[in-house]
């Protein structure tokens, strides 16, 4: 007598629980492969798409999707000095404020390609007709489409539909592609100062667009 024959449903559900977990398997390998090359920064050539309309773009969250938001941001911050575990967790609270404290007023969207998550942007409506601009982020295996920019113009027009005034966004300095993204949109400096924030004394630049000045 084989083992299969011993268990519940015999050798028919023994073949059938094997093959799912077989494929379980598979599907893990496969996920935690290309975690670790987006991590080291190895993704193929093969693994890009050709076009930026390959990449889908979705606003509806699903569970599951902040976990992946803060995910994306703790893997692309990493290498960079000062951007650490601290930092996802920053990320994380930020998250939960705009959830828990701000019942989740604005729109968030998601980039994805081949199921995973390859970038994001958000808007948070504030008080007086104002929107905050939040978690702008591509994966650097997914830049050069343009990708970025098109995120932010699709929160930029969010806030023209709602009658918005202004959008401000809050970031630092090390980040030279982000900043010019946002000087090319329209955005200006407001003020630059010495802040606490997720690593200690970091400088805080804080920028604003007025809609109507915007150039998307």
């Amino acid at each position: 007598m084989s083992v299969a024959d011993t268990w519940p449903g015999g050798k028919d559900y023994a073949t059938e629980n094997l093959r799912q977990h077989t494929r379980g398997m598979s599907r893990t390998l496969y996920v935690m492969n290309k975690t670790q090359n987006r991590a080291a920064g190895t993704v193929s050539s093969s693994s890009r798409p050709t076009d930026i309309a390959d990449i889908r773009i979705r606003d509806e969250l699903r569970c599951g999707d902040l976990g992946r938001i803060i995910t994306l941001h703790g893997v692309v911050y990493q290498p960079l000095r000062g951007f650490g575990l601290n930092f996802e967790a920053y990320v994380a609270k930020t998250i939960a404020e705009y959830v828990l404290d701000n019942s989740s007023r604005g729109r968030v969207w998601l980039a994805e390609y081949d199921n995973d998550l390859v970038g994001c942007v958000a808007i948070a409506e504030r008080q007086q007709n104002t929107g905050q601009l939040r978690w702008v982020l591509v994966d650097p295996a997914m830049r050069g489409f343009g990708l970025g920019r098109r995120l932010v113009t699709l929160a930029l027009d969010h806030c023209v539909e709602r009658g918005l005034t202004s959008v401000y966004l809050e970031t630092t300095d090390g980040l030279p592609e982000s900043m010019q993204l946002y000087e090319k949109l329209g955005f200006e400096v407001l003020s630059t100062e010495t802040a606490d924030l997720w690593d200690g004394a970091r400088k805080l630049i804080k920028m604003k667009l007025q809609l109507s000045r915007a150039s998307v």
